[in-house]
């Protein structure tokens, strides 16, 4: 009992009517099994007296981070019938809004990462959420737009949202501060955007950091005579990696689908694409090699297959080294 006790107050869950139940460690992440419960209150509809129904299918909450490990909240509510009018309604918790998967607090924590202008990549990383999700937070700000001024040094990127919608957001790359959210990505929606703006503003800015999606160039030419076009490193590496995918694909075809070669090919391709310099050295047993392997040792006999694919191989990793340097 100490250790629930323990567990409710290092999370940090303030909920008189939420207990802990149980402690789950799976070695890579960490769940709570709880429930939440509390007297049946008069029915909004009626003021007739409700009574405890049964528990709702438990629902699954994404938490903040514990001890480096994600967490997860398996929270089971209760369940309450009214007498009367016999509607069912569900207990309600401060800790995630009626409806939601995402706890409260994490929302809170994708507010303060925006406002410290973080990028909306890293946050969804850190906080093991999409980045749907910070998109969502991030149009519940309101921006004012400064026609009066535009920063020297702009990037320009897209977001996936809401099943294959794009969303263009435009900011100041030194600063991380939000210029524009458009909804779409098309030239016309861009263009009537900026074109808000005077000759003279646009013309001040140098550099538009950008993606590989070709249309924007020509636009952001003739937006902003004045600025130089420089493809986002992000882009650049993601471009090479789904390249050396294509290679390890075609190479990996040659191989009779039985084969040994073929098999680890296609088990552990990601090892092909991370960087070299991060691969982990720590040994464990591969069904697959039938021995204790590491990472490296792994990548090893992978490049050992073809002399091409350890060409391209290096050639990625040399540009990725280059990049990196580039970068910092």
């Amino acid at each position: 009992m100490e250790q629930l006790n323990f567990i409710t107050n290092i999370l940090g869950i303030n909920d008189k009517n939420i207990i802990i139940l149980d402690y789950l460690d799976t070695g890579t992440n960490k769940e709570v099994i709880a429930k939440l419960d509390y007297p049946a209150s008069k029915c909004h509809n009626y003021q007739g007296q409700m009574a405890k129904y049964d528990f709702q299918i438990e629902s699954k909450i994404r938490y903040l981070e514990c001890a480096g490990y994600k967490t997860l909240i398996r929270l089971k509510k209760h369940r309450f019938r009214c007498k009367d009018c016999g509607k069912i309604a569900v207990s309600e918790t401060s800790l995630v809004k009626k409806n939601h998967q995402i706890a409260t607090i994490v929302k809170q924590k994708i507010t303060q990462k925006l406002i410290e202008k973080v990028p909306m990549t890293a946050i969804s990383e850190s906080l093991s959420v999409s980045t749907s999700t910070v998109i969502r937070q991030l149009h519940k700000f309101k921006f004012k737009t400064d026609l009066n001024h535009l920063p020297e040094h702009m990037s320009w990127d897209e977001y996936s949202f809401k099943k294959r919608k794009i969303i263009f957001v435009a900011q100041d790359y030194d600063t991380r501060k939000i210029l524009a959210i458009l909804d779409g990505r098309t030239q016309a929606t861009i263009r009537n955007h900026f074109l808000r703006y005077s000759r003279q503003v646009r013309n001040s800015v140098k550099i538009i950091t950008m993606d590989m999606f070709s249309p924007y160039y020509d636009m952001a030419r003739k937006l902003f005579p004045n600025a130089k076009i420089v493809l986002d490193r992000f882009h650049i590496v993601q471009h090479l990696s789904r390249a050396m995918n294509r290679v390890r694909i075609q190479i990996m075809n040659q191989f009779d689908r039985r084969s040994h070669e073929y098999k680890a090919l296609k088990r552990y391709w990601k090892l092909i694409q991370q960087d070299s310099s991060k691969l982990s050295d720590r040994r464990f047993y591969r069904p697959t090699f039938r021995s204790h392997l590491t990472n490296i040792e792994i990548l090893e006999k992978l490049l050992s297959y073809s002399q091409e694919l350890r060409k391209h191989y290096n050639l990625l990793q040399a540009d990725t080294y280059i990049m990196a340097v580039i970068n910092n």
